[in-house]
């Protein structure tokens, strides 16, 4: 496990998966990372590559051969390589090998920064493409779950959701796990959403600022304590906890991409949301994360 400090922070990051474990306040024992349970979800934050969701029964087509893929890709059961530290960052990397083109038949180096930055972790990826003539399609996204309740006061069901801008955003339903783009719908977030297990009986509610920038902040009432996730650029943010098995965790989830559509033919070169990158190209992404 590797640690990151600064006078404000304290953040753990464990290399497989280059996926967060703690994230602390210093001088406070108040734990914001969802610690992982297997009633009901076991992950913590893993990093989503190269794609976010699901796809169409876990296969997808690519110049003409098959490939099975499982939800969210492969980078989060991957070991990444510490290729940076200091004592308020590390950076981990991601290449591709054998095993990853037996699943994904492209060229990549995927590099996670995590940096402590006053009373913020920003975490900013780069995706490159060495190949020579191949351009590079993926999908990207973080899912970083956080406690509700924080503290032993507080309840899921009095936190709060906050947007900013407080306005009218759109959104992208699910059917099942699939996108359902041809039915757009509107999320109200002019005022705080009261949370409750049941919003999420259709799986995520996927805010779609489609670049625009967007705060989210989770609120624990009674106790004062939340966290905001900071998103810019971010085409999608989802909003997720687990249901029917309950669990006492929200994830805000900036996306990349998006799980296949509804009516999807299983081609890679027609899924919705992917990034595409000529070869010798790098793109640059980036979020934040403040808890108080």
């Amino acid at each position: 496990m590797i640690t990151i400090t600064n006078e404000r922070l304290m953040v753990q990051i464990d290399p497989l998966g280059a996926q967060m474990h703690s994230i602390k306040r210093r001088g406070e024992d108040t734990e914001y990372l969802w610690q992982g349970d297997a009633q009901s979800w076991s992950r913590q934050a893993p990093v989503l590559f190269p794609f976010v969701g699901r796809l169409k029964d876990d296969h997808y087509g690519f110049e003409g051969r098959d490939f099975h893929q499982t939800q969210h890709g492969f980078a989060r059961g991957r070991e990444f390589k510490l290729v940076n530290r200091a004592a308020d960052l590390a950076v981990f990397e991601l290449e591709s090998d054998e095993q990853t083109r037996t699943v994904y038949p492209f060229e990549f180096r995927l590099t996670i920064t995590y940096a402590l930055v006053e009373d913020q972790l920003v975490i900013s990826y780069q995706v490159a493409n060495p190949a020579s003539e191949q351009v590079l399609r993926y999908a990207l996204g973080a899912h970083p779950g956080f406690n509700v309740p924080l503290t032993a006061a507080g309840q899921f069901e009095t936190a709060t959701l906050t947007a900013d801008p407080a306005k009218v955003y759109p959104q992208i339903p699910l059917v099942g796990p699939y996108s359902d783009l041809g039915h757009p719908k509107e999320l109200d977030a002019r005022r705080p959403i009261q949370l409750n297990h049941d919003l999420f009986d259709h799986d995520a509610l996927v805010f779609a600022p489609y670049g625009a920038d967007l705060s989210l902040t989770l609120t624990e009432p009674e106790s004062g304590h939340g966290v905001t996730v900071l998103t810019s650029g971010n085409p999608f943010v989802g909003v997720w906890s687990q249901y029917p098995n309950t669990g006492n965790f929200l994830c805000i989830e900036p996306w990349w991409g998006l799980a296949d559509g509804v009516d999807s033919d299983g081609q890679l070169t027609h899924k919705p949301a992917m990034n595409q990158l000529a070869p010798g190209g790098v793109a640059n992404y980036q979020f934040s994360i403040r808890p108080f």
